[in-house]
């Protein structure tokens, strides 16, 4: 049971040096395409595909993927792993002392009140770690940022960064990867999930509708890979003329 949530440190983690300046205009790459959607819909196919897309026409592309830079963290934060097993037991603990990823998930997920707890402990470091990667390409013609979160969540995250996102946010696009839920659950279980760990990870996320306020481009992965890949070059030759 979760009784509190830890006071987080959101400077940059991992002992990284900021590549932000605060007292100067921040510099962007020429585009930044936030990639957003809820779990199962097919986000990562998306950025994979934007982004071959965009870099077989010669353009220099980034990539940020928000769940690889936790991943990250959860391996190379030591005092990270020591707030979350704090606030949520030694068991999530491996015996080599990292983080079972498996065993967080399951007491994380489990009620609403330890889902925030666990976004209030992950999110600022994850953001702070993700505007630095953004600055460090600003000379970039595009960068792929793709997020498990809406853009609005992100924009709205407590500390260092959040400024610097809404800006990239100004020059950039939001795209929504949608599918149907029925849909979403399946791909989800043929990757190794059970259905319920799916629908409990689905559960707490963001409805739909708030994926789609905040976004200017709302992309269906409905129907295949050969249409979402038709669908996104088109998307593409959209944003590149």
């Amino acid at each position: 049971m979760i009784d509190r949530t830890p006071e987080i440190n959101t400077t940059p983690a991992s002992g990284q040096a900021s590549a932000l300046d605060s007292s100067a205009a921040p510099a962007l790459p020429q585009m930044t395409l936030f990639v957003c959607g809820p779990f199962g819909a097919g986000k990562s196919t998306v950025t994979r595909f934007i982004t071959d897309e965009l870099a077989g026409r010669g353009h220099e592309v980034c990539t940020i993927l928000l769940d690889e830079i936790g991943h990250e963290l959860l391996a190379s934060d030591k005092k990270l792993r020591e707030i979350l097993a704090a606030s949520f037991g030694d068991e999530i603990l491996d015996s080599s002392g990292q983080v079972d990823r498996s065993a967080l998930a399951a007491v994380s997920f489990a009620d609403d009140v330890s889902q925030v707890a666990l976004n209030a402990i992950m999110h600022p470091p994850i953001l702070t770690c993700a505007v630095n990667r953004l600055a460090q390409h600003a000379t970039a013609d595009f960068c792929v940022f793709e997020a498990p979160l809406p853009i609005s969540v992100l924009e709205n995250t407590p500390g260092y960064g959040s400024e610097y996102l809404r800006q990239a946010r100004e020059s950039g696009k939001v795209i929504a990867v949608m599918a149907p839920l029925d849909v979403r659950l399946q791909r989800v279980c043929d990757k190794g999930f059970t259905a319920d760990d799916a629908c409990a990870r689905m559960a707490v996320q963001p409805d739909e509708d708030v994926y789609l306020s905040c976004a200017d481009v709302r992309l269906d992965n409905d129907n295949g890979l050969e249409a979402l890949h038709r669908r996104t070059i088109e998307l593409v030759n959209e944003l590149c003329r």
